[in-house]
């Protein structure tokens, strides 16, 4: 009767009460309102994540993520993951490869992503003549054979792979390892080696290397081209010529590289790689030679510092007034980065060249400075003088070697 009775007042008044409880009435029914029903979830495994091809000799291998939800973001039953593959050569289809079975996965449960790996063995019509655009889908499914369809493709290529690294060799030096190998006859692909840590030490334990190079040597100094997941492995390499950049550094020792960051008494192995770059269908793709035979190799630090140049010698009258003749000795500084000094050493010759006495160390302990001062106590027809560079660990160079010819009394 209340409301009959305000609703009457004025139809603006009407207009507002009708519209207000309109309002009211609309809200009261969105809130109570459940929604349109939702379907069923098939639970199929989303996109493979971080899906890579990487051919090595006859062999594709893909890695990828195993999803841990599914194509509507909920998270996946605890069951294996069946993961398929097909394959096509550019432009054709991708169809499923002949006698590659399905690979089933266990299920992730720890949260963590699982990566997962699937080789493909070429057909030898894929591994000859000029290369082509090589793609690869995957398909996930769940338990019940439910997926979500083929992954996005990923690229490498068809062709011949580059050819192995043959006769790889270590060897020890004073500025590091050396490795080397048989060079192809036209090697116009990158070398790459794989080097890993067998006795890793604390940060802290690791003595810094005291083999690093003085100058720059003609043998390729290895450089790091990539790390790898694992902590005590790393990639050296030295990359092929560029013939547009007239500055580029060309290898002056073919089939040879030198590890300067190899530390003594640190146990490697070391394994090559041939790395064949190709542009084909917009993209810039690789493929890679098979691994070469494996070397392993510990460097000792054994090896001396260069040997002193330019050594001589003069002899001039005693300005004390003592009747021996006094000589200095005058050589190049040897550039090492472990030199601990020099040792100096005098041996008496008779005027044949023939020695007359055994030849005697004349410092205690290593000379730092590049000449020395010293009083003969009687003087023979001549002296050979020798000096050779020792470094921190007591490794002594071959000596400089120089005779002085005493004036005839």
């Amino acid at each position: 009767m209340l409301l009959n009775a305000h609703c009457r007042r004025s139809a603006g008044t009407t207009i507002t009460l009708t519209a207000t409880l309109a309002a009211i009435g609309l809200g009261m029914v969105g809130c109570a309102s459940p929604g349109p029903p939702r379907a069923p979830s098939l639970y199929l495994p989303a996109a493979p994540a971080e899906l890579t091809a990487e051919r090595r000799g006859n062999i594709v291998e893909l890695r990828f993520n195993l999803p841990q939800r599914t194509t509507d973001h909920l998270p996946l039953r605890p069951e294996a993951i069946t993961a398929q593959l097909c394959r096509s050569v550019d432009p054709g289809a991708c169809l499923p490869i002949a006698g590659f079975a399905p690979q089933a996965f266990p299920p992730t449960t720890n949260g963590h992503a699982t990566t997962a790996i699937l080789r493909d063995t070429l057909p030898s019509a894929l591994t000859s003549g000029p290369p082509h655009l090589l793609s690869y889908r995957v398909q996930l499914s769940n338990a019940r054979g439910h997926t979500a369809g083929y992954s996005d493709a990923v690229y490498t290529l068809t062709g011949a792979a580059p050819q192995a690294v043959e006769d790889l060799a270590a060897r020890g030096s004073r500025l590091g390892i050396v490795l080397s190998w048989n060079p192809a006859a036209d090697d116009r692909t990158q070398i790459t080696l794989r080097r890993e840590d067998l006795s890793p030490k604390p940060p802290a334990l690791v003595k810094p290397a005291t083999n690093a190079p003085r100058a720059k040597s003609t043998i390729p100094t290895a450089t790091r081209t990539q790390n790898s997941d694992d902590t005590n492995v790393i990639w050296l390499g030295i990359a092929t010529p560029d013939t547009d950049t007239p500055e580029a550094a060309t290898p002056t020792v073919p089939g040879v590289l030198l590890d300067t960051s190899a530390l003594a008494g640190t146990s490697y192995r070391y394994t090559a790689e041939r790395r064949h770059t190709v542009q084909i269908g917009g993209r810039t793709l690789e493929m890679l030679s098979d691994a070469s035979t494996t070397v392993l190799f510990t460097l000792h630090d054994i090896y001396p510092p260069p040997p002193p140049t330019d050594l001589s010698a003069a002899s001039f009258a005693s300005t004390t007034g003592s009747p021996n003749l006094e000589v200095d000795l005058i050589w190049q500084p040897v550039d090492d980065p472990g030199l601990a000094g020099y040792n100096i050493y005098r041996q008496p010759l008779d005027a044949a060249g023939a020695p007359t006495a055994p030849i005697i160390r004349l410092n205690k302990s290593p000379v730092r400075l590049p000449a020395f001062h010293d009083e003969l106590p009687a003087p023979a027809s001549r002296y050979a003088y020798k000096v050779s560079s020792v470094d921190t660990n007591n490794n002594e160079s071959a000596p400089a070697t120089t005779t002085l010819e005493l004036p005839t009394p």
